[in-house]
């Protein structure tokens, strides 16, 4: 299987073999380099370059490659410093009443739920939560919480700790029969698993940079179908909101006619220069190659596994894989496992009292030979 990047463009994988975007990706050289650069015109000239017209604009080319990204509308796309803080402004965007509810998942990144549990605690709305036994959602369990009192649908596609992927198009279905919203975090998807949020009839979607679209930390972004924009009044608000950033006039709140309201403040702007180059490339290359090749790393993965008595969490799912493998080794301390992975090069992370692997683009089919001979030596010397 040859590999889609040459070895020296991501400058970490030449150290270590690096099984970890789930947690952090590693940045490619041109994206280090777009963010770094930024900083340091910012550092050493202000707002000589840096003036009030490339504020203005500095999110327009992130919107570009971000609608490319997900089948949207640059006017649909906002600039964010992180999915919670956009999944915050959502959840009192809508402020489901104490007649309605929301629906998620009790093994959910605790970042999709507690805007929801927040806002609950002022307007008095219902949570609902899947019983997820084992780690692993039942389909038919998430769509049978949705009712006609149902305000929004929040979810993640790729679930973090096991990398079960959900039908966005069937949970779309159900949550608009019912009129309510499908909001949907897509940080454990966006870049490595192909996106389409008008064929998948989504809603709302967010994602960080810093996992699977390998940017910096302090960039995401948001997808607010065109059809919400004159509907939702963001939950946080400030002076990038308005139609007309440099106005400044207190006096009058005038929301910008687009997603760009909820982009409310100064953000890390050189982070969001990098995230957009770290997109960029990755369309180069196509995120259906990019999926494709990483569900290949992850068949090498789990069948040599398999072959190390491995039980796996990570459900098995044939049309509804991600890369994210998740595994305990019976008869270890699966914490310890992971540690000593981490101690011979070998980059993991201990999750759900097991260790998880997450193979990127970045990666070869060598490297997961070498994790599996390191994982090997490990558990037959403990």
């Amino acid at each position: 299987m040859e590999a889609l990047v040459k070895a020296d463009v991501f400058p970490a994988t030449q150290q270590y073999t690096y099984l970890n975007a789930a947690s952090v990706a590693p940045m490619s050289k041109m994206t280090a380099k777009a963010t770094l650069d930024w900083q340091e015109d910012l550092a050493l000239r202000g707002t000589v370059h840096f003036d009030e017209e490339a504020e203005t604009r500095v999110f327009d080319s992130l919107r570009e490659v971000g609608a490319r990204l997900l089948g949207a509308r640059p006017d649909e796309i906002a600039g964010a410093s992180n999915a919670s803080e956009s999944l915050c402004s959502m959840a009192w965007a809508l402020s489901p009443g104490p007649e309605q509810n929301v629906v998620s998942s009790r093994i959910e990144f605790p970042s999709v739920v507690y805007p929801w549990l927040r806002v609950a605690r002022t307007t008095g709305c219902q949570v609902r939560l899947t019983k997820d036994e084992n780690h692993v959602i039942n389909p038919d369990e998430l769509l049978g919480l949705i009712d006609d009192r149902t305000s929004a649908v929040c979810i993640s596609h790729v679930q973090y700790s096991t990398g079960q992927r959900l039908d966005l198009r069937a949970l779309a279905d159900v949550a608009h029969r019912h009129g309510a919203l499908l909001i949907v975090d897509a940080t454990q998807s966006a870049g490595a698993v192909p996106i389409d949020v008008v064929a998948d009839d989504v809603d709302i979607l967010v994602t960080s940079g810093y996992k699977w679209l390998c940017g910096p930390f302090g960039a995401a972004m948001m997808f607010v179908r065109r059809e919400l924009h004159d509907d939702l009044e963001p939950g946080l608000v400030g002076w990038r909101s308005t139609s007309t950033v440099f106005d400044f006039q207190a006096d009058a709140l005038e929301w910008a006619p687009s997603a760009s309201r909820f982009e409310f403040g100064t953000l890390a702007y050189g982070c969001t220069i990098g995230m957009m180059t770290a997109i960029e490339h990755l369309l180069e290359i196509g995120i259906d190659q990019i999926h494709s090749y990483n569900l290949a790393l992850a068949g090498q993965l789990t069948e040599g596994l398999a072959s190390q008595g491995a039980e796996f969490v990570t459900p098995a799912m044939d049309d509804l894989r991600s890369s994210i493998v998740t595994a305990r080794f019976p008869g270890h301390d699966q914490a310890r496992v992971a540690q000593l992975l981490n101690e011979e090069g070998v980059v993991v992370s201990p999750r759900i009292g097991a260790v998880r692997f997450a193979p990127h683009v970045y990666n070869t089919a060598g490297d997961i030979a070498r994790a599996l001979d390191v994982l090997k030596d490990i558990l037959e010397r403990n």
